[in-house]
């Protein structure tokens, strides 16, 4: 009768151990930066807004953004309270046809999410009346989805921006980002949208509520 070994596996070695705790800390750090690589090399595509403050919490912060100081040269065009906001078609264009069929991370879902809108807001533009530069003007009410594609553009500093009556872009414009909590589940958050000297907003987005 074969008696059972008795050899044993030896333990693993200090080394083997501290490849794999080292190997285990580094992971995250390692998908942080490759989804950070993803998308920052979306190079066909546009640049990543600036990070908002967090939603849900108590804030009121008010950012200036550097605008494009020249229409581009195919852009479509939103009017907002009198205030003509200018959109690049390409960029939209890039957007909505870069946007993934299928998602497995959360940049993926955003991306399919903001190619979605994108698309969306190009469809409803109406076809250009000529002049220089030929844009493409959105006559309906902009809706949630749209007021996000716009609002994203202005955060990234990607749009031209005319108050009523003006024949040049403003070089800038004012995004207030204020959120108040009444309780666990009770607050509301807003991003309003300015040109410098105005006394209201052209521009009012729905952030978040609770």
């Amino acid at each position: 009768m074969r008696q059972p070994s008795t050899n044993t596996p030896p333990p693993p070695s200090r080394t083997g151990i501290a490849a794999r705790i080292a190997h285990q800390l580094l992971a995250p750090c390692v998908l942080a930066l490759s989804l950070g690589t993803s998308m920052s090399s979306h190079g066909a595509g546009p640049a990543a807004a600036p990070e908002r403050p967090p939603a849900g919490t108590d804030v009121d912060e008010t950012r200036t953004v550097a605008q494009r100081t020249r229409a581009p040269a195919d852009c479509l065009s939103v009017v907002l309270e009198g205030v003509t906001v200018l959109l690049d078609r390409s960029e939209l264009s890039r957007q909505a046809h870069a946007k993934p069929t299928q998602w497995k991370t959360e940049a993926e879902r955003m991306a399919l999410i903001e190619g979605r809108r994108a698309a969306a807001l190009l469809q409803a533009a109406a076809p250009a009346q000529g002049g220089s530069p030929a844009c493409h003007p959105v006559t309906q009410t902009l809706d949630g989805d749209d007021q996000f594609v716009v609002l994203a553009h202005l955060e990234r500093g990607a749009a031209a921006v005319l108050p009523a009556g003006a024949t040049q872009p403003v070089p800038s414009v004012t995004i207030r980002y204020l959120g108040q909590r009444c309780g666990p589940l009770c607050g509301r958050g807003s991003i309003m949208v300015s040109i410098p000297g105005q006394p209201q907003p052209f521009m009012v987005t729905h952030w978040w509520a609770s």
